[in-house]
């Protein structure tokens, strides 16, 4: 694990750290392997029950680094150093395993907003500004963006970010269902970490098993998905979480606290 990205985990959080705040974090070749890595710790990591992204200095991740990206390389080198491995860093976050939220902040452009869309929820700060100015730099979208963006904005509004390559502001991106939350910016770590906190307090094959879940009904028909959702359930069942948290639940409800 290099040091352009760094994986730590506090209790029952594990946090990713994109660390190249000297250039807003922008995206070369030793970011990308550097990120596989740390992603790689923290999906392996048992005793981390949620991760968190997150940018070093002024911004989450303003993109490729366009001062070492012009270079023209054999088509071969580019696939097997840049583009293989840029595309891996997509496929490990969806096989995460456990929760993943994305702490925005500053810039989250191109492969940094395909980035933000790997996590399961996206809280910016304000101020924030997102888009995708690939087609303008001859550049296409990679990590998965096309997949995620479309299911999380809708073909349309898709392919107006992707065509005009606008930038967006927090509120906008939040209207359109870029993101989850928007709060003002110095507040955005003690709100990132208190939802991580509510998540990891709770089962975490059960965690897994709804999110992994959530993913695949995504891409079937419904008798699929509910095919998928009874695997859970019995996969869950079998775990045998169920007696303790039901437990508790009734004594939260003899207690008056039904949410808590």
């Amino acid at each position: 694990m290099g040091d352009t990205v760094l994986y730590e985990r506090k209790e029952q959080i594990g946090s990713l750290t994109l660390n190249r705040p000297q250039v807003l974090n922008a995206i070369n070749d030793a970011w990308i392997h550097d990120l596989i890595a740390a992603a790689s710790a923290a999906r392996d990591d048992r005793e981390a029950r949620v991760v968190v992204i997150r940018g070093a200095g002024r911004a989450f991740c303003a993109g490729a680094d366009l001062k070492e990206n012009p270079r023209r390389r054999e088509l071969r080198e580019y696939w097997h150093r840049h583009m293989t491995p840029e595309q891996e860093i997509a496929r490990i976050f969806r096989r995460m395993g456990k929760p993943v939220l994305a702490q925005v902040h500053g810039y989250a452009v191109g492969g940094g907003c395909e980035l933000a869309m790997l996590a399961d929820i996206r809280v910016a700060a304000e101020g924030t500004k997102f888009g995708f100015t690939e087609v303008r730099v001859g550049a296409t979208v990679t990590m998965g963006g096309l997949y995620t963006l479309t299911r999380l904005v809708g073909a349309g509004r898709a392919f107006e970010l992707l065509y005009t390559t606008d930038l967006i502001d927090a509120q906008e991106a939040l209207r359109i269902g870029l993101v989850n939350r928007v709060v003002p910016a110095d507040q955005l770590a003690p709100a990132v970490q208190g939802l991580a906190s509510r998540i990891a307090a709770h089962f975490p094959l059960e965690l897994a098993l709804t999110r992994n879940s959530l993913y695949r009904a995504m891409d079937v028909d419904f008798d699929a998905a509910v095919e998928e959702e009874t695997g859970a359930a019995l996969l869950s069942y079998v775990g045998g979480a169920r007696e303790k948290g039901m437990a508790e639940a009734i004594e939260r409800i003899r207690q008056d606290k039904p949410g808590s």
